[in-house]
């Protein structure tokens, strides 16, 4: 009873506050004037504050303009602590919803004024978790269980370093004009949102194959303008969900610390950071750097590719990138035709394929005798055929999955 109570009276107190908000001008332009994202988080912050003082935005502001005791400042101090003892926040969220406030007031330009010391207790954030450093054998583990969007993630992921934000803004005009470059390939600058500086990022090795791929199915879903995203997806915790999910099947063991997509980013920097300046990889990630740090882009591509060592599945040096790119393709072919990671390795074993060309032409071949198999099965998925065949299936809505060296060309139903 008590607790049905209890319920009715929060569920009064947020009715109480959203309509406080929906009429306070004073909040309205504030929360207008930031960016999407930062705009919602900062109404839900703000909407404790609001609980917290019983008044309006509008109230809040005018009380400010007249206080010369610097009330406002203890309130804010004394917010933070409310927080975290009656709402049960974390020390460094409840720090980032004081952070919010303090925005409100400069933006109405009645900046808080804190001493040193208040200012460094308002400032505390203590994380409770932290973050899974990945390895590069933990990416390849999860990739080899992924799908193609979710490989996606992960390569395009460490290959760019970009906070999740922006990742899910990448569209296929920003990636498809560079793709038939060598890796790394340079996509340009970029704008990024938290810090509203430009990023110039690269496509490595493991990303290459992928991108295109994608490019390919984006194609044959009718997605081809040079505006459409490449992933679906609005939130950038979408993409910290796939990291889990993949994590655990792959079985890898995070214990107490924390997967989500920033962890790809501080991979990528912990790796360039090894092989340039600081203020290079900033450049690459999109952090901010003194102007006289800048350099050109071009000269960032040297160091990167030193990087790639570090980063990347296979040895861009030491192999041509066009077999690698293939041999990932190929690789992903197959696994949509139930060929198994361990069936692969079994089939390279027996074959003595002990470099990129010499698994190329196994998976070929495989894919091929796969065909011969099954090319009497009206029901398969996919079929190996000849070029002269494929205007046929095209007219019978059978799609092109890829090309192979020997003229032939892999469709799917």
């Amino acid at each position: 009873m008590q607790e049905s109570k209890n319920e009715h009276t929060r569920d009064s107190v947020k009715k109480k506050v959203r309509n406080m908000q929906e009429k306070d001008q004073a909040t309205l332009e504030w929360l207008n004037s930031q960016k999407k994202g930062t705009k919602w988080t900062y109404k839900a912050f703000w909407e404790k504050f609001l609980e917290f003082t019983g008044l309006t935005g509008e109230a809040i502001l005018a009380d400010r303009k007249q206080d010369k005791e610097y009330t406002w400042e203890k309130k804010v101090l004394t917010f933070k602590d409310w927080l975290i003892r009656e709402k049960g926040y974390a020390d460094y969220t409840a720090t980032a919803a004081t952070m919010a406030v303090r925005g409100f007031f400069a933006y109405h330009r009645v900046t808080l004024q804190f001493r040193r010391k208040e200012g460094a207790r308002l400032g505390e954030r203590v994380r409770k978790s932290e973050d899974y450093r990945f390895i590069r054998e933990d990416l390849q583990k999860m990739c080899a269980m992924a799908n193609l969007k979710e490989q996606y993630v992960i390569t395009a992921g460490k290959s760019f370093g970009l906070r999740a934000g922006d990742f899910v803004k990448l569209t296929r005009g920003d990636l498809e004009p560079y793709l038939n470059r060598e890796p790394p390939i340079s996509i340009g600058e970029f704008s990024t949102e938290k810090e509203s500086v430009k990023a110039y990022p690269f496509i490595d090795t493991d990303a290459l194959p992928v991108i295109r791929l994608m490019i390919e199915q984006m194609t044959r879903e009718g997605k081809t303008k040079p505006t459409d995203r490449m992933l679906n997806y609005r939130y950038g915790r979408e993409l910290t969900r796939v990291l889990k999910r993949l994590a655990k099947k792959a079985g890898i063991n995070t214990g107490n610390k924390q997967v989500r997509f920033h962890c790809l980013r501080k991979f990528l920097i912990d790796r360039l950071a090894s092989v340039m300046s600081e203020s290079k990889w900033k450049m690459i990630v999109g952090k901010v750097i003194p102007e006289q740090a800048y350099v050109s882009p071009d000269d960032l591509r040297d160091d990167y590719k030193r990087a790639m060592r570090e980063t990347c599945f296979v040895k861009a040096e030491t192999e041509n990138v066009e077999l690698l790119a293939k041999s990932q393709a190929l690789k992903m072919i197959a696994k949509m035709q139930g060929i198994t990671e361990e069936q692969m390795r079994d089939i390279f074993k027996m074959r003595k394929a002990g470099t990129v060309e010499a698994e190329v032409e196994a998976l070929e071949n495989e894919l091929t005798k796969k065909k011969e198999k099954e090319k009497d099965c009206p029901d398969c998925e996919f079929k190996e055929i000849s070029e002269q065949e494929l205007l046929s299936y095209l007219q019978e809505n059978w799609q092109i999955e890829y090309k192979l060296s020997n003229g032939h060309v892999i469709v799917k139903r």
